[in-house]
């Protein structure tokens, strides 16, 4: 009678004891893949700016820009200063000081140039965990003509 009982006990510790090794095996798995995920990436748009160019002292149209950033979701969170000022203070000094592409005849390469330095100049000034990457929603240049109709 006292062995039927001592290999139902046994049974049962080691029913639970591999239960609970394998939920501990799947719990560390399940917590090595989040600490190896990357951080979570959020998107976000700045407003839209309006740039006048300048040429021979006299304003030949106007640059309409409005660009979005990524960055790490944690950090645009605890950032206490939003990137969005720094990028487009530096969309806006860039655009207006650029004499060497022509926004009539606008090209592919410039605009890749364009956010190539953007983001170089952002980085410069916000920690690189807030801008991973600037995008373009929206780039147009009005002529002043067009403008008046």
């Amino acid at each position: 009678m006292i062995k039927p009982l001592l290999l139902a006990v046994w049974v049962s510790v080691l029913s639970l004891s591999a239960n609970f090794g394998v939920a501990y095996w799947k719990a560390q798995r399940a917590q090595a893949a989040v600490d190896k995920a990357p951080p979570a990436l959020e998107q976000r748009k700045t407003r839209i700016i309006n740039v006048p160019i300048l040429m021979a002292g006299i304003v030949q149209g106007y640059v309409v820009a409005q660009f979005a950033f990524t960055g790490e979701a944690t950090a645009l969170k605890a950032a206490t200063v939003s990137p969005e000022g720094v990028i487009l203070d530096e969309a806006f000094r860039m655009l207006y000081a650029e004499e060497k592409i022509d926004f009539r005849k606008l090209q592919r390469a410039d605009l890749d140039k364009i956010i190539r330095t953007l983001k170089t100049r952002v980085v410069e000034r916000v920690p690189p965990e807030l801008v991973k990457e600037i995008l373009v929603q929206e780039f147009n240049y009005v002529s002043k003509d067009e403008i008046r109709k």
